[in-house]
């Protein structure tokens, strides 16, 4: 089994993060489809550190970036590296997120089916948004 780390995201995660929120298949299951634009994502991160509690976080394997997700109130949100998908990333994250912050609520979109059994396995609430 890899070595795995959950830390506070910071604003040296800003491009990494940029990229993720960017790729083609994030949009497409993200609320907000549209490509953030650079000032646009640096303002929101700056904006979310500087919250009491920011619950940005990044998810590292073996000391590799490969993941992040935000737990807002009750609901978490989460995705995962392009590179690292379909390799149980999602699930060893969303284990150790119930383990660490409880159950939470997910919204995910009726064709992510992969997220939508990743957050059930962890045991988190599903909520289906129809895509």
């Amino acid at each position: 089994m890899s070595d795995f780390r959950i830390r506070p995201a910071t604003k040296d995660d800003a491009r990494r993060l940029f990229e993720w929120r960017n790729d083609e298949s994030t949009r497409t299951m993200s609320k907000n489809k549209d490509v953030v634009e650079w000032d646009e994502h640096l303002g929101w991160l700056d904006r979310r550190l500087k919250m009491n509690k920011p619950g940005l976080f990044i998810f590292e394997l073996d000391g590799e970036p490969v993941a992040t997700f935000r737990v807002d109130g009750e609901d978490v949100s989460y995705t995962v590296a392009p590179e690292h998908r379909n390799r149980g990333v999602a699930k060893l994250m969303l284990n150790e997120v119930r383990a660490r912050f409880g159950c939470l609520r997910a919204h995910v979109y009726s064709d992510n089916e992969p997220s939508i059994r990743a957050a059930r396995r962890a045991g988190f609430e599903v909520v289906i948004i129809d895509a």
